[in-house]
């Protein structure tokens, strides 16, 4: 059995089809994380408190896509995030590399689950970026390589074999500015590999397509 948490304003025991993510890059689905703290995060805003709930699930059981094996690739992440959320290409060309990489490098399949990179404000950017040709392929393996990982239960009849493991309350006081800090020093992270120099041999989304890099 795996243990993941969901962090939120209130204690969900039985999450319901209501709670499945509309717009998130893993696909429609209901949003998990192995890490109990970054759960912690996630439940908490500005002077608002949250809860973090638990659950067990037999993954075995479950046809599940895992992004972060060594079977897939950072494109394989950037395919399904540009299959499943709006990316602001900017020009004939990014439209070309957003076709190209939902075309090539999306996953293809009826998964009940798939694990990969959480698709926050700053993945978002970095999927951007890179499809604009902004973000060499080199450093998006990097960022992929320092994101967070999340579960998306994609079939909502998992939802009611979710084994309900506790919960916990989470003061916004004591994890929101960790929070804020965390954030912060990953977009500065980000920033700086964005606006680093060229390194002999970077690869933008122009050289991956003239490629065929799946």
């Amino acid at each position: 059995m795996t243990t993941l948490y969901h962090g939120s304003k209130k204690i969900i025991e039985r999450p319901t089809t209501d709670m499945i993510s509309y717009a998130c890059g893993l696909g429609q689905g209901f949003y998990l994380t192995p890490d109990e703290s970054k759960a912690a995060e996630y439940a908490v805003s500005y002077k608002q408190d949250g809860y973090v709930s638990a659950y067990n699930i037999d993954l075995d059981k479950y046809n599940v896509l895992d992004l972060t094996s060594d079977e897939y690739s950072p494109l394989n992440w950037v395919g399904m995030f540009a299959a499943n959320r709006s990316i602001d290409a900017t020009s004939i060309e990014a439209l070309s590399a957003k076709r190209y990489l939902i075309d090539n490098c999306a996953p293809v399949g009826r998964y009940d689950i798939v694990i990969g990179c959480r698709c926050d404000g700053i993945f978002t950017r970095v999927a951007t970026d890179f499809i604009n040709g902004k973000l060499s392929y080199r450093n998006l393996c990097r960022m992929l390589n320092v994101g967070e990982t999340q579960y998306a239960i994609l079939r909502d009849t998992i939802l009611d074999e979710l084994e309900f493991a506790g919960s916990s309350f989470v003061s916004s006081a004591v994890v929101y500015p960790k929070k804020d800090m965390s954030y912060a020093k990953k977009l500065e992270g980000y920033n700086k590999r964005l606006n680093a120099p060229l390194r002999n041999g970077d690869m933008y989304i122009s050289e991956v397509m003239k490629e065929g890099m799946r």
